[in-house]
């Protein structure tokens, strides 16, 4: 056999051994789930801290939180103005474009709320405001001129970890 042949013999055989082969395993599932996470606590809002660390096993109102309509724009929450969210705390509601200071409800899983609204530039209305609870991850919110409403999902912060111990 000629030097080439043999040299190309050899480096055929080096690279074969190099080349992965496919795995029967299935690929690791990421270890934090980042659907509907929101900006780390130190980027967000007054209110939207508020309606996070509200203890709702205490008043029982299982509305508040910080909610949007897709689990992906939680991320978005207090870093851009976008369309469908709502930071719901006792007192108040904050959705795109407009605050309002609502009558704190009833524990439920329907609650209808009395709403003072002030929209940017516009005057300042009053309407019913109806929560449902579908689960304690999902509501739907309507309000006087949209009787069909919105599905929202909560939005939640990565838990941090304790001191000296490494991200899972």
């Amino acid at each position: 056999m000629s030097r080439i042949k043999i040299t190309v013999t050899i480096a055929m055989l080096a690279l074969s051994g190099c080349v992965a082969q496919p795995s029967s395993q299935s690929a690791k599932k990421p270890g934090v789930n980042l659907d509907a996470v929101l900006p780390p606590e130190s980027l967000l809002r007054e209110d939207t801290r508020s309606a996070l660390h509200h203890d709702r096993s205490q008043s029982r109102l299982s509305y508040v939180g910080v909610w949007a309509t897709d689990g992906d724009k939680c991320a978005m929450m207090d870093q851009t103005a976008f369309q469908g969210f709502a930071v719901i705390t006792p007192g108040r509601i904050r959705r795109s474009g407009e605050i309002c200071e609502i009558s704190q409800g009833e524990p439920g899983s329907v609650v209808r709320l009395d709403a003072t609204c002030k929209a940017r530039g516009k005057k300042t209305t009053t309407r019913p405001i109806q929560i449902k609870m579908l689960s304690s991850r999902q509501m739907r919110l309507s309000s006087g001129s949209d009787s069909a409403g919105s599905t929202m999902v909560r939005c939640r912060l990565l838990p941090t970890p304790a001191p000296g111990r490494a991200p899972k």
